[in-house]
């Protein structure tokens, strides 16, 4: 027995079995969270809480936003939101790309999909070092 067929048979029909599948039926996406914006706060590289960013590939997540390190040392940042199903489960990966754990979605440094999951984009942000000190910004 298929979806519709149990639902006719659950006493839906027509219209209301048709709005019960379309709202099973709905992307998840529409109801998370944007990714943060207004951003503006600072990273200390030398606190032992973001010792992984003194090593290419390592990342840290500070107020929703994964903040990672490049193999040629430069610092990246993004939001940990997935633009593929709203997820908020975005990381940084020693291939210098964003990489979403749900579903694979990827995007490179600058937020640009890599496949088809990533092909929305993912917002990133401006990433400033000062001695020790990142700031993030956007």
């Amino acid at each position: 027995m298929n979806r519709f067929e149990f639902l006719k048979k659950m006493g839906f029909g027509g219209v209301a079995a048709a709005a019960v599948l379309l709202q099973a039926c709905k992307n998840d996406s529409e109801s998370v969270t944007p990714a943060p914006a207004n951003v503006d706060f600072t990273v200390d590289l030398n606190a032992a809480t973001n010792a992984a960013l003194l090593k290419a590939g390592g990342y840290i997540i500070q107020n929703s936003i994964v903040i990672g390190r490049t193999t040629a040392g430069n610092y990246v940042a993004a939001t940990v939101v997935c633009s593929h199903e709203g997820q908020r489960q975005v990381t940084f990966t020693t291939a210098n790309e964003f990489y979403c754990t749900a579903h694979g979605a990827r995007y490179d440094t600058a937020g640009k999909g890599l496949n088809t999951e990533g092909r929305r984009g993912l917002k990133t942000y401006t990433v400033t070092q000062t001695g020790n000190t990142l700031r993030i910004t956007g």
